[in-house]
């Protein structure tokens, strides 16, 4: 890494740290599991037998595996085949994006909607990732972590300023926050803070990249090109299911669709079959 880029680093993290917003330290138990999956050997019943010690980790695991998602032929009831059947790698991204709730939320209606949302986007996200495979080279499962992450600095950013959800009447679910705006208000942005968590969680580093520059695609280089373009389709998308206007598509759509391989032509049917392999996918 460039000392240019250490440096750029180290002034985010002051001004967060200036602003007295808190970033979550990666779980024990997500380093103890990123640990076990890097050995050489086959760790499924030790990482199995570390889920098993968290109820709700290893419920919503048997919740992924045996929804219309993956289609098992039969109900599966033991964790290390419900790994086997799901892959280490998708286990592991569950589980960060399990932890990253436990780790930063509340009860209010507002936390609620952006975790809802959140999950919407992830799963758009590896569907296009899926479909676009061969185009992208992007991994399903590191399209999904981005589209969960990409914005985890907003409810980090609702704990730290209680005016925080009014000033964008997030509770309305129809509002997000511009991140220039959020520049204005709190001298920092969600970009900036769910940029410093993915760095902070160990996330491969394009995805920290597409999660720092998701609103901005000439800043990123090649690889986050690709999934930040994803993710803009993605949240695109996500705002036509609800009905919600995106007056920057129309500007973005070209390069957005060149990056992820489709052409103009055929864009509207590729999204219309996102969308509807998105319905029937929900766990």
């Amino acid at each position: 890494m460039s000392k240019n880029i250490i440096t750029d680093e180290k002034a985010l993290l002051d001004s967060v740290l200036a602003s007295q917003i808190s970033i979550p330290a990666q779980p024990a138990i997500l380093q103890e599991i990123d640990k076990l999956i890097a050995k050489p050997n086959d760790q499924i019943t030790a990482i199995g037998n570390l889920i098993n010690k968290d109820v709700g980790l290893s419920g919503a695991i048997f919740k992924l595996v045996n929804s219309s998602f993956y289609k098992s032929s039969s109900q599966i009831s033991s964790i290390q085949k419900a790994i086997t059947v799901l892959g280490l790698n998708q286990v592991s991204n569950l589980i960060k994006g399990l932890l990253l709730r436990k780790s930063i939320g509340g009860n209010e209606v507002a936390y609620e909607k952006f975790w809802e949302r959140s999950n919407e986007i992830a799963l758009l996200s590896a569907i296009i990732a899926k479909k676009q495979i061969s185009a992208c080279n992007i991994p399903v499962e590191q399209a999904y972590m981005a589209g969960l992450f990409h914005e985890c600095g907003v409810p980090i950013l609702m704990q730290r300023f209680p005016e925080y959800c009014k000033s964008f009447r997030l509770n309305q679910g129809s509002h997000w926050p511009d991140f220039r705006e959020e520049d204005e208000r709190f001298h920092t942005n969600h970009t900036v803070v769910g940029y410093l968590v993915t760095k902070h969680w160990n996330l491969p580093e394009y995805i920290c990249q597409a999660v720092r520059f998701h609103h901005e695609r000439l800043n990123v280089d090649h690889a986050a090109l690709t999934l930040v373009s994803i993710l803009q389709m993605a949240r695109y998308l996500h705002k036509k299911l609800h009905r919600i206007n995106d007056p920057d598509w129309a500007e973005n759509s070209g390069q957005i669709l060149f990056e992820i391989g489709v052409s103009e032509e055929g864009a509207g049917e590729f999204m219309e079959d996102v969308l509807e392999k998105f319905h029937h996918d929900q766990p």
